[in-house]
């Protein structure tokens, strides 16, 4: 039987994760980076605790990705989990143990995307409009229209853009990541992340150009 203060300093320092884990730009990455280390050790009760301080970031990357109503949110959150317990040991420090886990999140995330979209074009079907792909502060209903409109072409183009590109364009856009931060987290040089987010832009400046109703709606007053 364990020691009682060993089970009382656990709770004490699974409350402090758990109070410490708001956002990946506000997490503590000490404090996180030593509970993954007792994860990849085997340590189950670590484990616990980190899915629970983790979760809510994956849910909430997860729903920005595919959106909120989207069905399979729950399951996508539980498969980004797994990769996440999966990809621990190969975490360096290279950013924090957040930051780390919600990339791999909006990955798995995008990957899901991808297939679901091969099946659109194999099938012919029309792509749904979804106004939380992109967040927006617009609230006033004459405004709905445009941020439905901006979130389908984001949408679309992310599904059309070469992995790479699409990667960094959601990493962006749906984290608020910078180029250094994408670049640190991927290993990659800020030069070719700078690279891809610039063709990124372009297309999505082509696809935007080429939306009727994003047209249509420019040139009202």
């Amino acid at each position: 039987m364990g020691d009682p203060a060993d089970d009382m300093s656990g709770r004490d320092r699974d409350r402090r994760v758990l109070h410490l884990v708001r956002s990946p730009r506000d997490a503590q990455p000490d404090a996180l980076a030593e509970l993954a280390r007792e994860v990849v050790a085997g340590n189950a009760k670590a484990m616990r605790t980190f899915l629970v301080a983790v979760g809510p970031q994956l849910l909430r990357v997860v729903r920005k990705v595919l959106g909120a109503q989207h069905p399979d949110v729950d399951d996508v959150t539980q498969e980004s989990a797994v990769a996440v317990l999966e990809a621990l040991p190969r975490h360096r420090g290279e950013c924090s143990v957040l930051h780390f886990a919600c990339r791999i999140a909006v990955l798995t995330a995008m990957s899901v995307r991808r297939r679901e979209a091969a099946k659109k074009r194999a099938s012919i079907r029309e792509p749904e409009v979804d106004v939380e792909a992109m967040p927006s502060a617009v609230v006033a209903p004459e405004a709905e229209l445009d941020a439905a409109a901006r979130a389908q072409v984001v949408r679309e183009l992310i599904d059309t853009l070469p992995r790479e590109q699409a990667d960094v364009l959601a990493l962006h856009v749906v984290l608020g990541y910078t180029m250094r931060e994408i670049a640190d987290s991927s290993q990659v040089p800020l030069e070719t992340i700078r690279s891809r987010f610039r063709l990124a832009k372009q297309a999505l400046r082509k696809r935007a150009a080429a939306d009727p109703v994003l047209a249509d709606r420019k040139e009202e007053p």
